[in-house]
């Protein structure tokens, strides 16, 4: 069948076919622009779209950190403790005096290096005037093998001890179980935490996962004294039967001595020695334990971090556009790593000084299980990014880390806090 127009010449049907449409395209563009209305204000009463990934950076403050049990504390190690006797002979040094290795002088040796004084006896130097008259302007003690004449001892109590010997000591402390529990306070740390939206229960209410990691640091200090056994090791070095050499707690005796010597009417300054010798070895040795004995000055510290990796449900519940409520519900891993670090010092018996072992340390990594648990509430401040602040509760584990005999049990157990920061959702 053909129409009419169709036998119209092909410039005329062209012009017809633009007439025809005209007035389609008008109701075409009115109802674009209903549409586009209706898509507005459609878009006005729903909510905002929702990223279903929240990535989210901040702070903890955790109202605890961990609990510190030092234990074993009050050991300091000798820090003179002489050669024994089958080192023979050798300088000793205690910490109440010292022996050292005597040999001749150089006035009591000839030419060739051999002794000229009698040892038991004493050796003199002298000079003789024009007339003949000799004067001794040094009279010193000889040289004895078995003997030595440089010998310091600080105490008159060394020489009561055990009459005719000087007594030599040196001393350390080792523990008699000392304790102290230290617990850390407010711990601030920093954390990432990403959640993913993986099902919508309803308009307002999905369910997701959360996974986050967290940083605190462990500070632990204790300062204290504490009792301990006191050790004694004693050299004991004969007098020969000489009466020991006068000293006092402020004026040690230290050999050799020198007094002036007057000959021919004349002063010679420190002309006449008079030293008190001793044995050169010990002629026998003690150690003396006492429970209690002494007290223990001590610095003990724990410091370090814990990284802890958590991972659980979580529920957010839409308040408003702009507010949520999430909770999230999980397992918790750390991994701690601590240095244990102690000084520890006690006082000489009598002396006075103290004995102060340089600060020593030791190192220790642990992983740990537990759980935490998290709610928030956050705010949007735009579509992709806004804020958040909450409460967070954790529990871990515990662990021990060894120090030269002394102990540390760290417990990070449970702790709670808040947490804040910025959320970015994508």
């Amino acid at each position: 069948m053909k129409f009419p127009f169709m036998r119209l010449p092909l410039p005329r049907r062209t012009m017809l076919v633009l007439l025809l449409a005209v007035p389609a395209a008008m109701f075409a563009q009115e109802d674009s622009a209903r549409e586009e209305e209706r898509l507005a204000a459609l878009a006005r009463s729903a909510d905002w779209y929702r990223p279903k990934t929240d990535l989210s950076v901040g702070f903890r403050m955790l109202t605890s950190g961990a609990n510190v049990h030092f234990g074993q504390l009050g050991t300091v190690p000798y820090n003179k403790l002489p050669a024994g006797a089958s080192d023979g002979l050798v300088a000793r040094a205690y910490n109440n005096g010292s022996v050292a290795v005597d040999t001749p002088r150089g006035g009591e040796l000839d030419a060739h290096g051999n002794q000229t004084s009698t040892p038991g006896g004493r050796y003199q130097s002298s000079i003789t005037d024009a007339s003949g008259t000799v004067t001794v302007t040094n009279d010193q003690l000889s040289y004895t093998p078995g003997l030595t004449r440089s010998w310091i001892y600080f105490t008159p109590d060394q020489a009561l001890v055990r009459p005719g010997y000087i007594a030599m000591n040196s001393y350390s402390a080792s523990t008699d179980g000392a304790a102290l529990d230290r617990k850390q306070g407010a711990s601030l740390g920093v954390e990432l935490q990403m959640a993913h939206t993986f099902y919508q229960l309803s308009k307002r209410l999905s369910v997701g996962l959360t996974g986050g990691l967290a940083i605190n640091g462990i500070n632990n200090k204790g300062t204290g004294d504490v009792a301990a056994t006191l050790k004694s090791y004693t050299d004991y070095y004969s007098l020969h039967g000489l009466a020991a050499p006068t000293t006092s707690v402020t004026a040690n005796y230290n050999g050799p001595t020198y007094t002036d010597l007057i000959s021919g009417g004349l002063t010679f300054t420190n002309g006449l020695e008079t030293t008190v010798p001793i044995s050169a070895q010990p002629d026998a040795n003690e150690v003396i334990s006492t429970p209690g004995g002494t007290t223990v000055h001590g610095v003990w510290e724990l410091k370090g971090a814990y990284m802890m990796l958590r991972v659980g449900p979580s529920l957010r519940a839409q308040l408003t556009n702009r507010l949520t409520l999430t909770a999230s519900l999980g397992l918790a891993g750390a991994y701690a790593g601590t240095t244990y670090s102690a000084s520890e010092s006690f006082l000489i018996p009598v002396v006075g000084t103290a004995i102060t072992e340089p600060t020593v340390t030791s190192s220790a990594n642990k992983l740990l299980g537990g759980y935490y648990a998290d709610v928030n509430l956050e705010f949007a401040a735009n579509e992709r990014t806004g804020l958040y602040g909450g409460m967070s509760v954790q529990k871990l584990g515990a662990y021990d880390q060894t120090l030269e005999g002394r102990t540390a049990h760290i417990d990070l157990g449970t702790s709670s806090g808040i947490r804040g920061g910025i959320n970015i959702r994508f």
